[in-house]
C-alpha cells in the first residue's frame, strides 16, 4: 500500500495475475522439507482504490483463484476471501517528497471464500473464514541521488489480534473430516515489509521489498464421528508460525496515469510454512 494515499476524487485499479507454486516446505525447526506433493494456483486480485479526501483513502482487494494439488486442480476460478481497508494519512509529504508520509490503516477480512462443509472438490475452497482485523503504521520518502534521480522507500507494520474463532462443519480447508462439529482458534499475526523504488529514467522503476510475517499457534477443537456412534474429542494445538520473504520487480510507466509491474515474490525462511515461489504481473490505471 502507498502510504501517501490518494488525492480526493481519484481512483486506482491494479489488477494482478498471479501464479503461486509449492513443492517445499519448512518444518519446526526452520528446515526446508519435500512436501508430499506439489501445490499451486492461478489466482486474479483486484485492488480497488478511492481518494474520499486528501487524506482519507478507501480500498477493496477482491480475489479468485483456480487451486491445484498434485494432479487435481479446482472445478474453475473459485471466489476467495474480500478486504476492505481505510488508511488516513497522519503527515502529508511536501511537494519533493522529503518530507515523511506518515499513514494509520485499519484493515478488515471477510470471509466471501468457501472454508467448509466441502462435499465435493476439497479443492474448490478457496477462504479461510477468518474475520480479521488488523491495524498498519505506513511511511513513505523519497530521497534524491546525486544523479537527481529518486529513490523511494516504504515501510509498513502491521497487527493483529487473535480473531474470534471460526465455526467449522464437515470437511474443510483445516483437515477436518465429514460429520466434524467445532471450531478454530486462528493467532494474532504480526507483519512488517520494506521496500526500495529507484526510477531509472520517466518510464522504469526497479523495486525490492522485503517482507516478514508471524501468526502465533491455532487449537482445534471439536467432535467428530467414529464407527462406533460415540464421537472423538479433537483438542489440537498447531504450532506458531512464520515466514520472511522477498519480491523484486520491474515497472513500466506508459504514461503518468498508466503502468505496468511485473515481479516475483519468493520465501527465503520460516517455520511451518511452504516455500512459495510467486510470479506475478498487474496494470496499473490512475483517474
Amino acid at each position: 500500500p502507498n502510504p501517501a494515499g490518494l488525492p480526493q476524487g481519484r481512483w486506482f485499479l491494479e489488477p494482478y495475475l498471479v501464479r503461486v507454486d509449492s513443492n517445499v516446505h519448512y518444518d519446526a525447526d526452520g528446515k526446508r522439507q519435500r512436501s508430499a506433493q506439489d501445490s499451486g494456483a492461478w489466482a486474479v486480485v483486484l485492488p480497488v482504490m478511492y481518494g474520499f479526501s486528501d487524506r482519507l483513502m478507501g480500498q477493496v482487494n477482491l480475489s479468485a483463484s483456480r487451486a491445484e494439488s498434485g494432479n487435481g486442480h479446482s472445478s474453475g476460478f473459485r471466489a476467495g476471501d474480500t478486504t476492505a481497508r481505510l488508511q488516513y494519512l497522519l503527515l502529508s509529504p511536501n511537494a519533493d517528497g522529503t518530507r515523511p508520509a506518515v499513514s494509520l490503516a485499519l484493515t478488515q477480512r471477510f470471509s466471501t471464500g468457501s472454508h467448509d462443509r466441502i462435499s465435493g472438490n476439497p479443492l474448490d475452497a478457496q477462504g479461510d473464514g477468518v474475520q480479521r482485523t488488523t491495524l498498519a503504521l505506513g511511511v513513505q520518502q523519497v530521497v534524491w541521488m546525486p544523479n537527481g534521480r529518486p529513490l523511494r522507500w516504504r515501510g509498513q507494520l502491521m497487527a493483529g489480534p487473535a480473531p474470534a474463532r471460526t465455526a467449522l462443519s464437515g470437511a474443510s480447508i483445516y483437515g477436518t473430516e465429514a460429520g466434524f462439529q467445532g471450531h478454530i482458534a486462528r493467532g494474532s499475526v504480526l507483519g512488517l515489509s520494506v521496500a526500495g523504488e529507484y526510477s531509472f529514467n520517466d518510464r522504469w522503476v526497479g523495486v525490492m521489498e522485503v517482507a516478514a510475517s508471524r501468526e502465533t499457534g491455532q487449537r482445534l477443537i471439536g467432535f467428530t464421528p467414529t464407527a462406533d456412534g460415540n464421537g472423538r474429542h479433537i483438542n489440537q494445538l498447531r504450532p506458531a508460525s512464520r515466514s520472511l520473504s522477498l519480491a523484486p520487480a520491474v515497472e513500466y510507466h506508459f504514461s503518468p496515469s498508466l503502468g505496468l509491474i511485473a515481479g516475483v515474490e519468493f520465501t527465503v525462511a520460516g517455520r511451518n510454512t511452504g516455500r512459495v515461489i510467486s510470479p506475478q504481473v498487474a496494470l496499473g490505471v490512475f483517474f
